[in-house]
């Protein structure tokens, strides 16, 4: 079983890298042109150095095949405009939009469980339409707006958190002074929230609906006559079951997130690979974005494989097949 989903992500793997490799000579135009545009000093030695850099000059085969050998050894090419490896590049950015996207997805699951446990056993009731309603709010609002919306009330009005920075990863600080910790994870607040609403929304919908399939089964009904407490029955039973489309919806979830929350970053001036990846497409920057974009990849088939392990570990049906 692992044996299989290990070749089909393999699979898919060299189908990304090779769409990647491609990605230059699917640009309309000449990237070189584009280039030179915005920097009127390139002769037409330099274009000619530069259009064979970036393996225009070969066929869609041999660049794959050299990227392909490439990135086996981590090489992932050099940047145009920066001039180191992009590797090095992504190094630094990636780490910034990992330790985002686990304080998103915390916040978004400390939430989230609470609201949809309680709006299923509080079905048809003020609860649950305060959490539907809730849930509405929360797929409705666009991130931006909600992050710009933040920054004017904490950042600006309060002076509460700071509108943007980083100033390094908190999980390092976590268990050792706390005012080192603070004085980092302020940073993670807002942007963290902003990318959070919109899972709590979803997450806590998703929790309730499982619930409610589950609350219904014959084995919580058998628990009950049985004089389980209720609380027992609802945490270790219902929720762990009811978990099980959860873990799927926040698999995706997190591997979008470190794929590059572009817009929250952006907002926040957070350097990420999202950001990154925008502040490359502006300056033609083919090689990075070829890189984040195979990288998103990588992650997401990282995070599809080990969502397939929680499966088994959740669910012991899953884990006799």
């Amino acid at each position: 079983m692992l044996a299989s989903r290990l070749f089909y992500a393999a699979l898919i793997l060299v189908g990304v890298t090779f769409v990647v490799a491609s990605l230059v000579k699917l640009v309309p135009g000449d990237p070189v042109d584009v280039i030179a545009a915005g920097n009127p000093g390139m002769s037409l030695a330099d274009m000619e150095l530069l259009r064979e850099r970036m393996g225009l000059t070969r066929s869609v085969p041999e660049q794959f095949a050299a990227y392909l050998g490439g990135a086996l050894q981590g090489d992932l090419g050099t940047s145009i405009r920066q001039g180191v490896p992009v590797t090095q590049l992504i190094g630094e950015r990636l780490p910034a939009t990992a330790e985002l996207a686990f304080w998103a997805i915390v916040i978004a699951l400390a939430l989230a469980v609470p609201i949809g446990i309680l709006t299923a056993l509080k079905r048809d009731t003020w609860v649950d339409y305060a959490g539907t309603s809730f849930a509405v709010l929360g797929v409705s609002t666009p991130g931006f707006l909600l992050a710009v919306m933040l920054i004017l009330w904490f950042s600006i009005d309060l002076r509460w958190l700071p509108a943007s920075g980083y100033r390094g990863s908190a999980l390092g600080a976590l268990f050792g002074d706390p005012l080192a910790f603070w004085s980092k994870f302020r940073y993670f607040i807002l942007p963290a929230i902003s990318l959070a609403f919109v899972l709590v929304a979803m997450n806590a919908r998703l929790i309730r609906s499982a619930m409610l399939e589950v609350v219904e089964q014959d084995y919580i009904a058998f628990a009950t006559a049985k004089g389980v407490p209720r609380a027992v029955i609802i945490l270790r039973h219902a929720l762990r079951n009811a978990l099980l489309p959860v873990v799927t919806m926040v698999g995706l979830q997190m591997g979008g997130l470190l794929s590059g929350t572009v817009v929250i970053e952006t907002v926040f001036a957070w350097p990420g690979i999202g950001r990154l990846a925008v502040d490359a497409i502006h300056i033609r920057d083919y090689p990075v974005i070829q890189a984040v974009v195979l990288v998103s990849a990588v992650l997401f088939i990282t995070i599809n494989l080990v969502v397939d392990g929680l499966y088994r570990l959740i669910d012991p049906r899953v884990r006799d097949e």
